[in-house]
């Protein structure tokens, strides 16, 4: 479980604030009767898209849309522009297994590149999932960049569950970030930050919160962290919306799963 750094959030209740920088600036925009945050400075963006029922057809797609739609603010692509896209968190802990499983969506195409041509509409793109420390007994920073390295990306997706404070946000919000991340942070295990100052490449993150410290709920209750009865649902259903969202971005030819 990680936190994204959402340096600009100055607001005491978003869940996964770490730094804070006073000369922020944001705005709320409703479109389809969704509520959108945004916040920025002259480097850093933190966009923040409520939802209410993602189990709902007619409201999973309006989310899915949104969702696109500000991804492609955040990536700006180019013709030759070469994403990977990383999948962070356990597969074996269903609340921190989005991130693998939107991977799991991912249209990848870079070995199509390496091969030869490939036909207009698709982007060179590949995936990786680095797993967690407890068990790989390697930090995410050092995975990740070694993979950056290895394969010349110049853009990074990554997605991550993420634990908040506040229970409203409970599976209820997509975040879209530039800022970067701190494995392990979530839950008080920091590691290096994975940001564009540490790894030199444009960085893109995406987090939905999928836990909650129980503390925020009940006084004197610690160590605790809470998750919805139906998270395997939840789960499933934003790994598909994440990965179509993400692959309509990435490749304008794409049919969608659902």
């Amino acid at each position: 479980m990680h936190r994204i750094n959402i340096s600009l959030n100055k607001l005491s209740s978003d869940l996964i604030s770490e730094k804070k920088i006073e000369k922020g600036r944001e705005y709320f925009e409703v479109k389809k009767g969704v509520k959108i945050l945004h916040k920025y400075n002259d480097q850093e963006e933190y966009t923040l898209i409520y939802f209410k029922d993602i189990m709902d057809k007619d409201n999973y797609q309006i989310i899915e849309d949104l969702f696109i739609e500000e991804l492609k603010k955040y990536l700006k692509l180019e013709s030759d522009d070469k994403i990977l896209v990383i999948g962070l968190g356990n597969e074996k802990s269903t609340p921190d297994s989005l991130g693998p499983k939107v991977v799991d969506q991912i249209l990848v195409t870079r070995y199509l590149f390496l091969l030869g041509e490939v036909e207009e509409g698709y982007h060179n793109v590949c995936s990786f999932k680095p797993n967690v420390m407890g068990n790989t007994g390697i930090d995410s920073y050092s995975i990740i960049k070694n993979m950056i390295d290895s394969t010349n990306v110049n853009k990074v997706i990554m997605i991550d569950a993420l634990k908040t404070n506040h229970y409203e946000n409970l599976v209820k919000t997509i975040q879209i970030s530039n800022t970067g991340i701190t494995p392990g942070s979530g839950l008080g295990n920091y590691q290096q930050e994975i940001s564009k100052n540490t790894i030199q490449k444009d960085i893109i993150v995406i987090g939905v919160p999928t836990v909650i410290d129980i503390s925020s709920m009940i006084k004197d209750q610690d160590n605790y962290i809470v998750t919805p009865t139906n998270i395997d649902f939840l789960i499933d259903r934003l790994s598909i919306l994440l990965g179509n969202g993400i692959n309509k971005t990435l490749h304008k030819n794409f049919l969608s799963t659902k």
